[in-house]
């Protein structure tokens, strides 16, 4: 990489986080993104990527360096008309709690029927539906805290489904959960229904947001 960045003759400043000097064309400011010398606040760092065949997504050990974490879920398809959920693990995926879960979400649908899906003691933090067999999910959804043995991890999230129940067609939720305990989250599983267990097929994309000192 070039240091002069716009300069000529023998200076030649030196490009570093909170001290860049010179005049960037387009391809020196994107080198200097991609060699992390110069601010991009809510940068992604794309970690994994996993598909899911007959099986939950799982990231195990892959929230190190991050203090928020985004996943984007992509056509998930259920193996029964269900709703999608995700559950924690605190021993690197050896198991997944069930309880110390609360969630608050809001959903709509096409028809006009809007509803209100909260709990405090569900077995795992809803994500979104009901969805049927023939059709499926897609969203996204935050994890704050889950390396800070000290707090809460807290989520924020939002989908689109299609094939919901009772008639309604295409539908939204959004919301938040939280897992009310403080330890350090190594382990994160998504899945249908409340157990959280398998699905068809679809795909989950874990991003780290990239932080400065």
């Amino acid at each position: 990489m070039s240091n002069e960045f716009g300069y000529v003759g023998t200076a030649k400043p030196t490009q570093a986080v909170k001290n860049n000097s010179g005049v960037f064309s387009v391809n020196e400011h994107k080198e200097l993104i991609e060699d992390e010398k110069i601010l991009s606040f809510g940068q992604l760092e794309h970690i994994i990527t996993s598909t899911a065949s007959s099986s939950t997504i799982d990231f195990v050990d892959k929230f190190v360096g991050y203090n928020v974490h985004l996943v984007v879920l992509s056509t998930l398809i259920p193996t029964t008309q269900t709703e999608f959920g995700l559950k924690l693990s605190n021993d690197s995926g050896t198991s997944y709690e069930t309880t110390n879960y609360q969630f608050a979400n809001q959903r709509g649908f096409a028809n006009g029927t809007f509803e209100e899906r909260k709990s405090t003691g569900q077995t795992s933090i809803r994500l979104g539906g009901d969805v049927e067999t023939s059709d499926n999910l897609n969203g996204y959804f935050y994890i704050y805290n889950a390396n800070d043995s000290t707090k809460y991890t807290f989520i924020s999230q939002h989908s689109v489904f299609t094939g919901t129940s009772g008639g309604g067609g295409f539908g939204f939720e959004f919301g938040s959960g939280v897992y009310t305990q403080s330890e350090t989250i190594n382990g994160l599983r998504i899945g249908q229904s409340t157990t959280a267990t398998s699905f068809t097929s679809g795909s989950a994309s874990l991003y780290g947001i990239k932080e400065y000192s």
